[in-house]
């Protein structure tokens, strides 16, 4: 199995949490869904011929492509891939593009996962992320969705936003539960460098929420999640049982996948791609069959290191069965001695041949994924 990714980089506006790559300039959009068709059947055996089990547009916004470019994209996996005849088809859109005839549409050529970047509930917050929506309408797009049998839909909410109180986030979230959703994604405000927010706190305009709050917010979002039957399979994922993404379970599993577009990454377990981070660019080498990405082939180092960052984040964690059966001795022995090393913390549970995160160990992840890379 493997999985097709589609990076679509137009932003009407840019929020300002966001460090993706993205452009206002909508006047090549069709000139980069050409691009992106090319590529496609440039790397048509790029996964092996491996079935295509998952589709998925990321962004940018994705929602502001039109239907017949929507179409022409999946028509060509189709046509050039082996495609799952239940193949996951992930959308990421922004809730002001969402009418009733445009969700009539993306579901009528095979769209059948919807994830939307609803973030809050709270208007002032959406302002203070840079959202171009409000939250008057976001019930009823939800509703609408459901109305027209889509069946598996995720949201994005995210904590630790400076300046409001626990009980404005916890509203947010049980509004959230209220939609009956399959799927949301509960992410930690991050101030990547670079963004309005990094500007904001690096010239002293911004004080960031405590690490004793954001623990109160991040341990909120465990309990009233799985209360309400969601399972957290990942760092930041949650799913009703049979609702995991599976397109995002991939990176997390070692499935190969290709990523189309400007900035996109690519993976078959032999190497790592990725395209050039300039869409004028990215379309002009296409066209005129130039290099448009850059590769690194993989060490056995490589290997390990990507196992055990991409494991640890998910519920299932690491194996070590599969470490002694895939990677030289070595690396096993340097595993245990770390697992040795931190376990009396509270950080890990250890259940006969699997490792993972406790909730203590998720909170600091970063800080845990960093005492395991083998260097």
């Amino acid at each position: 199995m493997s999985g097709i990714y589609f990076h679509i980089p137009f932003c009407i506006k840019k929020c300002s949490y966001c460090d993706f790559y993205s452009k206002n300039d909508l006047s090549i959009v069709d000139e980069l869904v050409k691009a992106e068709s090319k590529e496609l059947k440039l790397r048509s055996d790029y996964l092996n011929n491996e079935v295509v089990d998952t589709i998925y547009f990321g962004g940018g916004t994705p929602s502001l492509l039109n239907i017949k470019s929507v179409q022409e994209l999946i028509n060509c996996v189709r046509s050039e891939y082996l495609v799952s005849d239940k193949c996951e088809i992930t959308f990421e859109a922004n809730p002001d593009d969402l009418t009733e005839e445009y969700l009539n549409c993306l579901f009528n050529v095979g769209v059948n996962r919807l994830s939307i970047g609803i973030q809050s509930f709270n208007d002032e917050v959406l302002k203070f992320l840079g959202r171009r929506h409000d939250s008057s309408r976001l019930v009823q797009i939800i509703e609408k969705a459901q109305k027209i049998s889509y069946l598996n839909i995720s949201v994005d909410v995210i904590f630790g936003i400076p300046g409001f109180k626990l009980s404005t986030y916890l509203d947010t979230l049980s509004k959230i539960l209220d939609l009956n959703v399959q799927h949301i994604s509960a992410y930690s405000l991050t101030i990547a460098e670079g963004t309005v927010l990094y500007k904001q706190v690096k010239n002293k305009k911004l004080d960031l929420i405590g690490e004793d709050d954001l623990l109160v917010q991040f341990n909120s979002t465990i309990d009233e999640l799985t209360a309400h039957g969601f399972i957290q399979y990942e760092i930041s994922n949650y799913a009703k049982a049979g609702f995991m993404s599976r397109h995002n379970c991939s990176y997390w599993e070692d499935i190969g996948y290709l990523g189309i577009g400007p900035s996109a990454h690519s993976y078959n377990k032999v190497s790592r791609q990725w395209n050039i981070s300039n869409t004028g660019k990215y379309c002009e080498n296409i066209n005129q069959h130039k290099p448009f990405f850059e590769i690194e082939y993989l060490t056995e180092i490589d290997k390990f290191n990507e196992y055990l960052i991409t494991g640890l984040r998910t519920s299932k964690g690491i194996s070590k069965k599969y470490i002694i059966e895939n990677f030289d001795e070595k690396f096993y022995h340097y595993f245990i001695d770390k697992v040795d090393n931190i376990f009396n913390d509270n950080l890990l549970f250890i259940n006969e041949d699997r490792i993972s995160l406790t909730r203590n160990g998720i909170f600091i992840s970063d800080y845990i994924l960093k005492l395991f890379y083998y260097s």
